[in-house]
């Protein structure tokens, strides 16, 4: 059921992406081009830096609930190259070299003989792709409307009320998550379908 749920998210998202990638190929752009570049802390309208920073909360959490070294290995394992990538796109942004140096520390200590293949314990959800998608979006997608990307900003959050609609659907996958997250997406999915609703008839 998760696995479908995954290739039913990777349909939308696709749609939704293609809605945001005139503004994503945008950035970068223009007379203010470098100010991004330059700025050394607060958050950024950047997919990846949204996913680094979900990443990096994540990080904090497994090793607080004590979650198995070897599959904390594997994640880190593609957070650094995410975060490589940002230090080099974003290089004096004090936040994210703070995020790629404790990742780094982390890995460090990681058992080299620690089992890859083992799972997290159930409802911890770094890799649990709806919610994920749903609370990086969200913040994104926040960005851009203030920013006044309307387009952008309806494109992820129609991501954002989707997910969290599987979610409502389907709670034998979910219940088990901390009451933390489960209280965010109960919380937050009638917020974003209000969000969504205004942006729309903003984009009309």
């Amino acid at each position: 059921m998760r696995f479908l749920i995954g290739l039913a998210f990777l349909a939308a998202f696709v749609g939704v992406m293609g809605l945001v990638a005139p503004s994503a190929h945008a950035q970068g752009k223009g007379l203010y081009a470098d100010d991004t570049k330059d700025k050394t802390s607060g958050d950024l309208d950047d997919q990846d830096y949204w996913w680094a920073k979900w990443d990096a909360k994540m990080l904090d959490e497994a090793i607080k609930t004590r979650q198995p070294e070897g599959r904390i290995g594997v994640n880190i394992g593609s957070s650094l190259r995410r975060l490589d990538d940002l230090a080099k796109k974003y290089p004096k942004h004090e936040e994210i070299q703070k995020w790629k140096k404790h990742f780094e520390e982390v890995q460090a200590k990681i058992d080299p003989n620690a089992n890859r293949g083992e799972s997290f314990k159930p409802g911890f959800p770094w890799g649990m792709s709806n919610f994920e998608q749903a609370w990086v979006n969200f913040h994104w997608g926040k960005m851009k409307a203030d920013a006044n990307d309307v387009q952008g900003a309806v494109g992820l959050y129609q991501n954002v009320v989707y997910n969290l609609n599987l979610i409502k659907e389907h709670p034998d996958l979910f219940d088990t998550m901390p009451d933390e997250y489960r209280k965010w997406a109960a919380d937050t999915r009638p917020e974003a379908e209000k969000i969504l609703a205004d942006l729309k008839k903003k984009n009309h």
